[in-house]
């Protein structure tokens, strides 16, 4: 037996950024949170938001995603609404928690 491949180009992971990127800025947009606008790679946006804005940010960022990929990849986990773990901790952390969920599920 074949062991499985990453289907998971490097296109395909430029791709997956992009799309979590214009997610996250659409919904900096909709909630008119300007301060949101350029945000840092480490910049903490589990504090910068609440718990409805996460939700909906891991809802409409897993349809971008299977709009993009052709696929839907299930982002939720115990972690996202962890204080402590949750990805959102730092911006660039939820950008690889996206990309990498993606590339593995």
């Amino acid at each position: 037996m074949t062991p499985p491949t990453s289907t998971s180009s490097r296109s395909d992971r430029d791709a997956v950024e992009a799309a979590a990127r214009a997610t996250f800025s659409r919904l900096v947009e909709t909630w008119d949170r300007s301060d949101l606008k350029d945000i840092g790679p480490e910049t903490d946006v589990y504090e910068q938001i609440d718990s409805f804005a996460v939700v909906e940010l891991l809802l409409e960022t897993e349809s971008e995603i299977e709009r993009t990929v052709g696929r839907y990849v299930p982002l939720a986990s115990e972690s996202i609404l962890d204080n402590t773990q949750s990805p959102l901790r730092r911006f660039q952390g939820w950008i690889d928690y996206v990309v990498e969920t993606v590339a593995h599920g």
